[in-house]
């Protein structure tokens, strides 16, 4: 998180709302990245990958990930699900500050 400019909370949420912690994780992905059809060699790499990508770090994907954590977390999965966002940002909140 720290490498991306991200919330150190904002992989945590997505991982709780994606796969319960990574409890479901397919493929080593426990943030549900690419519809869960995108595996990783390990957790950390899917950790690396995922981060360096909604920190906006990516040139392939970084006009996705433009804005604020609302917008941020809407390309990611709030197309599908309306309510991802506030679902994602409301997990943020009950892991602290």
């Amino acid at each position: 998180a720290e490498n991306n400019g991200l919330d150190w909370r904002l992989l945590p949420a997505i991982a709780l709302r994606e796969t319960s912690g990574g409890k479901h994780a397919c493929r080593k992905n426990p943030f549900g990245w690419g519809s869960c059809k995108i595996g990783f060699t390990s957790f950390d790499k899917a950790i690396e990958t995922v981060a360096w990508n909604l920190g906006g770090n990516n040139p392939a994907t970084a006009n996705y990930y433009d804005g604020e954590l609302h917008d941020v977390l809407h390309q990611y999965n709030g197309g599908v699900v309306r309510k991802y966002p506030e679902q994602v940002m409301r997990i943020m909140e009950k892991l602290g500050s």
